[in-house]
């Protein structure tokens, strides 16, 4: 079986929204995805105006980079700054979330995670977003 060597894309990335309870708190702009054929590496552009809900990856790495808006991140209960420039690598296993400074802003970050995202490998904490 022959697979591609690239793929070329020139329509908008699919946007998903984050949800949590019927709390609609953010959205993911897919830059890549599996579903596109990276099954290695995927970047997302994600927004949130409200916290992300604590969760954690058993198999996926992920790296934050954050581009727009001042917040918090969450990581294995510790607490940090989140501002432009900031870089955080997140290993597997790792209680994480992310959270706008306040209601009226956004946080706009860029993820990239390796293995590609795989929506199987999310496991919330009972903590939810309430932190």
């Amino acid at each position: 079986m022959k697979t591609k060597s690239f793929c070329l894309f020139q329509e908008k990335p699919k946007i998903v929204p984050l949800y949590d309870e019927e709390v609609y708190f953010g959205e993911v702009e897919e830059i890549t995805s599996r579903d596109e054929g990276a099954e290695r590496i995927n970047v997302a552009k994600i927004t949130l105006w409200s916290p992300d809900v604590i969760h954690y990856h058993k198999k996926g790495e992920e790296t934050y980079i954050c581009l727009e808006g001042e917040g918090k991140i969450f990581l294995n209960g510790q607490i940090f700054d989140f501002a432009p420039g900031v870089r955080v690598l997140i290993k597997p296993g790792t209680l994480h979330a992310a959270r706008p400074k306040t209601d009226i802003e956004k946080l706009i970050f860029l993820c990239i995670s390796s293995p590609a995202f795989n929506p199987k490998d999310v496991y919330k904490s009972p903590l939810g977003r309430a932190w």
